[in-house]
């Protein structure tokens, strides 16, 4: 019995061994099925995992179906609705935070998980409903058309499709320092390896052809540059119905941030008794508890398949990685060419 007890033992510990050395390769397979959108096109240039949404690259969590679903109804937009609008890794989920607090919606409370967040207080439009329920990201277009107004939005689409001009929607829109939203979005891009293709890639080595694809608009969304001149125009030719916000004024002075987006939306000015409730509801540190706390978060990132925070640093200049001179004269000659024009200050 002693004997057959530990040959027993001595396989189980192999099998359960097998298993845990196992579970990442589950885990990350399972994440992208879950996060995927069936039936897309690939997106033909560049080395991420991204689809064509009609000419533009996105996360493949999006779907080309419904972003024409949404372009050819356009009365899907309505009085009331305020949409916060970004360039990946922008400040998006900051700003949304303190839209939640603003209108004392209880996602204030957990506004740095970003998950939660979009399924309760602020959908992202051209996210498809996958099946996942609050599991998932996305919605169905009748669940969007049922959220009772005022309905608040997020999206990183560029100003085209369908958030064009529709004389309803107000569009916040949050732009961050070109190098620091490119480092932000590297840690996001390599963080999640499973769902961009980039697990097989360490850190610091995969750095340099991220650059080469981001300055290419290889990346979600397309170029920076066209995703920045195309809404920083807009704020310019209707400041009615665009607000733009810069990352960098958020950090520097929040509180003002909060006035212009309170006075853009036509909210109530927050008094003296809610102005710290907001910044302390959205507080860096706040925000980065939610982000962690969160128990299948803390377990993916126990697994490895997750490898970094959505809440990392939200410092500008962390000076994290550096370009190269070539890459830094690839950046400078985007905005000579593009966004000077505007009169898009130069800001990094």
């Amino acid at each position: 019995m002693m004997r057959c007890s530990a040959r027993f033992w001595s396989i189980a510990v192999v099998l359960l061994s097998a298993l845990a050395a196992s579970l990442p390769t589950l885990m990350s397979s399972l994440l992208r099925h879950m996060f995927t959108a069936p039936g897309q096109k690939p997106w033909p240039r560049g080395s991420l995992r991204l689809i064509d949404c009609g000419g533009v690259p996105a996360q493949p969590l999006n779907s080309a179906e419904r972003v024409d679903e949404l372009t050819r109804h356009p009365s899907f937009h309505r009085d009331g609705d305020a949409w916060v609008v970004s360039y990946v890794k922008s400040g998006t989920t900051w700003t949304i935070g303190l839209l939640a607090a603003l209108t004392d919606h209880p996602a204030a409370e957990y506004s740095g998980n970003l998950q939660k967040t979009t399924r309760t207080f602020c959908p992202q439009p051209e996210l498809p409903d996958l099946g996942w329920g609050d599991d998932g990201f996305g919605h169905s277009t009748d669940e969007l058309e049922a959220w009772p107004s005022p309905r608040y939005f997020k999206s990183h689409w560029p100003s085209r499709d369908f958030l064009v001009p529709n004389g309803k929607s107000k569009f916040i829109y949050v732009v961050r320092n070109a190098e620091d939203q490119m480092i932000s979005h590297w840690n996001q891009v390599w963080g999640m390896g499973f769902h961009y293709g980039t697990t097989d890639r360490t850190f610091e080595g995969g750095w340099d052809d991220f650059v080469e694809d981001w300055l290419a608009g290889n990346v979600e969304n397309g170029s920076w540059f066209d995703h920045v001149a195309g809404w920083y125009s807009r704020s310019k030719d209707d400041p009615n119905s665009v607000l733009l916000v810069r990352y960098e004024e958020l950090k520097t002075d929040t509180e003002s941030v909060i006035r212009k987006v309170a006075s853009f939306i036509g909210l109530d000015q927050p008094g003296d008794r809610k102005m710290p409730k907001i910044l302390d509801l959205t507080s860096f540190e706040r925000m980065k508890a939610s982000d962690e706390s969160d128990v299948g978060l803390r377990f993916m990132r126990w697994l490895g398949v997750l490898r970094k925070h959505h809440i990392r640093q939200g410092e500008v200049g962390s000076g994290e990685l550096t370009l190269t001179q070539k890459q830094r004269e690839a950046l400078e000659q985007g905005y000579k060419a593009k966004l000077k024009p505007l009169g898009v200050p130069r800001n990094w």
